[in-house]
């Protein structure tokens, strides 16, 4: 009985080593060894830019650090904004380093730029540029396939509120540059006499505020 028992815990002590050895094995499998890349900044490398300009970086995956020579570094997930540090970049280039959440180091990469004098200039929405304009009357509804709000300068950040008919009714894509395209959603599309009014917000890459922020336009009457 007593070799019996002794076999028994023998076999449970070997399935035990078994288990752990497979769950090891398991992790190490999917541990993440990949190293993150910089996929794109905005403004784009090479650029010119206002000495007191915001740099947006995206990354191949989540980062769990970012560090830029003179910046000061915001981060959000697969994003970084980064601020110069004394409030304004000073020439040559930029390293960009870091790790992602799992601890592997960024493959190197670095950004350079042309400097122009710091912007302290508020950007505005080009009314003309707009489509439809901004402050338009009669417009033909089924002429708008999407709504595009353009702005007089490079955001670097841009958000938008509906009232009215269109609340609830699109979704915004801002292009990381100048303009903010309102795509309706559901297989909504305007009608007559429709006033369609919407709240801008937001910053260049400098940080100064959106002046401007209402953009409205009104489609034609009925046909009688």
């Amino acid at each position: 009985m007593k070799k019996l028992l002794r076999i028994s815990a023998l076999m449970t002590a070997a399935l035990m080593v078994f288990v752990i050895v497979g769950c090891g094995g398991d992790d190490e499998a999917d541990k993440d060894t990949t190293a993150p890349t910089l996929v794109s900044a905005s403004p784009a490398s090479g650029a010119e830019i206002a000495a007191n300009s915001q740099i947006v970086l995206t990354f191949s995956e989540k980062m769990g650090s970012v560090s830029v020579a003179g910046g000061t570094v915001t981060l959000d997930g697969k994003t970084a904004t980064v601020a110069p540090a004394g409030g304004a970049w000073a020439s040559g280039s930029l390293s960009v380093t870091g790790t992602d959440v799992a601890g592997n180091a960024l493959a190197a990469a670095s950004l350079t730029y042309t400097l122009k004098a710091a912007d302290s200039v508020a950007p505005t929405i080009d009314d003309a540029a707009c489509s439809p304009k901004n402050g338009a009357t009669g417009v033909e509804p089924g002429s708008v396939a999407d709504i595009k709000i353009v702005f007089s300068e490079t955001m670097g950040s841009a958000k938008v509120e509906a009232a009215g008919d269109l609340d609830g009714k699109i979704t915004p894509e801002f292009d990381g540059d100048k303009t903010l395209t309102c795509k309706f959603l559901g297989g909504f599309k305007l009608g007559n006499e429709m006033e369609i009014k919407l709240t801008l917000s937001g910053k260049d890459s400098a940080g100064n505020a959106l002046t401007t922020t209402s953009y409205t336009f009104t489609t034609m009457a009925k046909e009688e």
